[in-house]
């Protein structure tokens, strides 16, 4: 069993975007103020929750897998069923443990998002839209979770941009069902795509992108951040809206392949427009 294949079962680029996620909730926090401690605790809570949810999602999703991502560590043999989950509870235990060192309340946020991960990987990726707000749920906490890291509640201004990712990230969730509509039907997930069509799938999914789109003026409107987030953001829409365009009019899963992966851009350049906005 080679690092590299555990490095890909628990794929460390979305730990950094969750810990990212994390300062951004920071910076728009009240207080917006943190000691180094609590980032070094933040950074080990955002990697190994999120590795430990990546590592349960191969475990349970190997037998689609096998269809869709042959190649992934389980299903080509690199790493065994029962290693995933050994390393799934290790990384879980260390983001739980420094989530409770940091505040009761970081520790109940922490514990909430790992719960709702855990249950969508065992029972809600069956379960069509509602797996996919549960997902988005997942994305959205790191924000909550800098918020409460910082202030110990969240703030309004946090709650403007976790409304927004939701709505963006439920969207490529619903377009992702376009991707893996063959392996999903070997394990009967009850996708917009298989239950409704392709097409209606890829409209839904569009709809999602169209109203975080249509939303993102707010935190100007509202005055939470500077004049530098409307360039930024604007990139980020025209990315959305692009997207939004394809996928309707090709809703097909390599076309909708394409466009998820397309659309973690968009959400890279939407961080950066709130961190930028934010700044001053």
């Amino acid at each position: 069993m080679r690092i590299m294949s555990l490095l890909r079962l628990v794929r460390p680029p979305n730990g950094l975007l969750m810990f990212f996620a994390v300062l951004i909730g920071v910076l728009f926090s009240e207080t917006r103020t943190i000691n180094p401690q609590q980032i070094f605790y933040a950074f080990v809570t955002s990697f190994g929750l999120t590795g430990s949810s990546m590592a349960l999602n191969d475990y349970f999703d190997r037998e689609v897998d096998l269809v869709n991502n042959p190649r992934r560590p389980i299903p080509s043999g690199e790493v065994s069923p029962a290693s995933a989950v050994a390393l799934s509870s290790i990384l879980a235990g260390a983001g739980l443990l420094t989530a409770f060192l940091s505040s009761t309340a970081c520790f109940l946020m922490a514990a909430v998002a790992l719960a709702v991960s855990t249950v969508y990987n065992m029972f809600l990726k069956k379960a069509g839209l509602v797996g996919n707000f549960a997902v988005s749920f997942t994305v959205v906490a790191p924000f909550l979770y800098g918020s409460l890291l910082a202030d110990g509640y969240v703030s309004w201004r946090v709650v403007v941009f976790v409304v927004l990712a939701f709505l963006a990230n439920t969207g490529r969730e619903v377009i992702k069902g376009i991707t893996d509509v063959e392996g999903d039907a070997v394990r009967g997930v009850a996708t917009i795509a298989r239950k409704s069509g392709l097409r209606t799938a890829s409209r839904v999914g569009a709809g999602f992108y169209i109203a975080a789109v249509m939303l993102s003026p707010l935190p100007y409107l509202l005055k939470v951040v500077n004049i530098l987030y409307l360039p930024l953001v604007a990139a980020a829409d025209a990315g959305f809206v692009y997207s939004s365009i394809r996928i309707i009019k090709n809703p097909e899963p390599a076309e909708a392949k394409k466009q998820k992966n397309l659309t973690l851009l968009w959400m890279l350049l939407a961080l950066i427009s709130f961190a930028a906005g934010g700044l001053a």
